[in-house]
């Protein structure tokens, strides 16, 4: 029969090693995810998911942490606000209204004409998912990853 000691230096070993092994199936999981979200993403230029990246896992307190994304935006010249082009691939936009900022006229080229006018209604964009679909995908795949951490340092 062990002594409480040995019991107590037990449980101390399992605490400085539960939480690297936590963040190694999180990486895991997030590796898979961000193939994921790739595979899904839309491609127009390629430079969209050249951006998308991971972050962490990082420990901060009791929460281990992840981030899967880009950091590209796009920039509303009438209201001069920036958007993190990801979450509007990901949610779509409403229909709006653009007007000219700094000149009279919007100007743009359709079928090799020149365009001028002073308001134009946008039709808003459709919403393509991609880290939705990658998150959906890879929840079981989380959940067993935790799992078998769990498992692997209690037997």
């Amino acid at each position: 029969m062990k002594s409480l000691d040995d019991l107590v230096k037990r449980f101390e070993q399992w605490q400085k090693n539960i939480d690297n092994n936590i963040m190694d199936a999180q990486r895991q999981t997030a590796q898979q995810i961000w193939e994921d979200v790739i595979t899904y993403a839309p491609v127009k230029t390629g430079e969209y998911i050249a951006s998308i990246d991971i972050d962490g896992p990082t420990k901060e307190e009791n929460e281990i942490k992840t981030f899967i994304g880009s950091d590209l935006t796009v920039e509303a010249k009438s209201t001069n606000k920036s958007y993190n082009l990801g979450y509007l691939l990901e949610h779509g936009t409403m229909p709006h209204d653009i007007y000219p900022v700094d000149s009279n006229y919007l100007v743009f080229e359709i079928d090799g004409k020149t365009i001028f006018t002073k308001h134009v209604f946008h039709p808003g964009t459709t919403a393509q998912p991609h880290y939705r679909l990658a998150l959906e995908k890879n929840r079981k795949l989380y959940k067993d990853n935790i799992r078998r951490t769990w498992r692997s340092k209690w037997h």
